[in-house]
């Protein structure tokens, strides 16, 4: 009996230390907030003692894909009954194409091209089964959301080839799908932001493949060579930390083969060099004036000092990534030329490190005369567009509704 008690403290210490998390005042729900946490708490604790047993990055992260993955297709139909999922490959690219039932009657319908979120190496395409469904339904579109390999196992360009290579391909295909190429939208959150931007960088680059006609992009990763802007300063630890920030970077760039002292470093801010920060494009690029001054707020803000410097590990790694780093197919905001790109609609959100990746890039398409429609979400965090069937957000399905009032008249 005093065991059966003992083990049951101990449980419920447990469980405690689950929901002991410290939730944003702005946010709402934060119940469910705190269950979102808790979840990933445990997910976390199980995957590190699964570890013990087979160690290595890569156990981990096909850990955590085993207990948050996607077997979900057809279970999301409830989202949207009537629209029909197939699956094909694109240029040898898994894709989910999800099809409303007036495709083939008539007119030549809309397409979108949806990338999912988690980070590159989380995340898949029955995940967003849901979400993707809702897309087609609302928007009376031809979705594609394309399964791009993911990190560590495949690391830079993998991922972004991967999307360019299907978008493409529909692209240059869609009449076989009902879609007219000139009524085509791009876009994705947060990882999936990062690469709807560089995948219409890249297809607005080519003349023989039909341009979007809009590129949507939520809480978009848009950078990895600052850790300091303001939102990453303000929001170190909600939901998405800079240590995960620093963590998926360096699954990105550099695989299985990662160590702590590198994602210190990456966490830091201390993996470029002296000479890079005081070029042109990381002035003009990554700017923290760029952000407008109420969310650089002297309590949580440090501006960038000229004395800062790089430690020898830092020059170290700076030299070994700064052929990507400095890519904009790994960064797109640091594109020279943003002109021409098409119409862009960006999301932000308050609680998120992330937050100013998208505000920059949005400001830099701005002043290259791109047509940007900017939304900021005070209440908002990262993750709250998105998180499965389980998780659902009436703030996040604010900023749906708001996106398809948006999307629907320009396809």
């Amino acid at each position: 009996m005093y065991w059966t008690r003992f083990i049951a403290f101990l449980i419920a210490l447990y469980v405690a230390s689950l929901f002991n998390v410290q939730v944003p005042k702005n946010v709402n729900e934060q119940f469910k907030y705190r269950m979102l946490c808790a979840s990933r708490k445990f997910v976390g604790h199980a995957c590190s003692i699964h570890g013990l047993l087979y160690p290595g990055v890569l156990s981990y992260v096909q850990c955590r894909r085993s207990l948050v993955g996607g077997r979900h297709e057809g279970s999301a139909e409830s989202f949207a009954p009537t629209v029909k999922l197939r699956r094909e490959s694109f240029d040898g690219v898994k894709v989910n194409i999800y099809l409303p039932p007036s495709v083939g009657q008539s007119d030549l319908l809309p397409g979108f091209i949806y990338l999912h979120g988690g980070g590159l190496a989380f995340g898949d395409v029955g995940i967003y089964d849901g979400m993707t469904r809702q897309i087609s339904e609302q928007l009376n579109a031809v979705v594609i959301s394309i399964a791009y390999r993911r990190t560590p196992e495949n690391i830079f360009p993998v991922p972004y080839e991967d999307s360019l290579r299907a978008a493409r391909w529909f692209l240059q295909n869609s009449d076989q799908y009902g879609v007219d190429p000139r009524r085509v939208a791009i876009g994705g959150d947060s990882a999936g932001g990062y690469l709807s931007a560089v995948v219409s960088q890249a297809i607005h680059d080519e003349a023989e493949t039909p341009d979007f006609r809009l590129q949507v992009l939520i809480y978009p990763w848009t950078q990895m060579l600052d850790f300091k802007t303001p939102s990453y300063q303000q929001h170190p630890d909600d939901y998405l930390t800079t240590g995960a920030m620093a963590w998926y970077t360096a699954l990105h760039l550099f695989g299985e083969n990662i160590s702590p002292q590198i994602m210190n470093t990456l966490a830091t801010n201390n993996h470029t060099s002296d000479e890079f920060r005081n070029s042109a494009i990381f002035r003009e690029a990554l700017s923290h004036s760029l952000v407008p001054p109420d969310m650089r707020p002297p309590a949580t803000y440090t501006p960038p000092s000229e004395g800062d410097s790089v430690s020898e590990f830092g020059v170290h790694l700076w030299a070994e990534s700064k052929d990507i780093l400095m890519d904009p197919t790994a960064c797109p905001i640091l594109r020279a030329d943003m002109s021409g790109l098409p119409t862009a609609y960006i999301v932000t959100v308050e609680v998120d490190p992330l937050r100013d990746d998208g505000i920059m890039y949005a400001k830099r398409l701005e002043q290259a005369g791109v047509d940007v429609t900017w939304r900021h979400y005070e209440n908002g965090f990262h993750g709250i567009w998105w998180r499965g069937p389980w998780f659902i957000f009436e703030d996040g399905r604010e900023i749906f509704r708001e996106m398809i009032d948006f999307v629907k008249p320009r396809l």
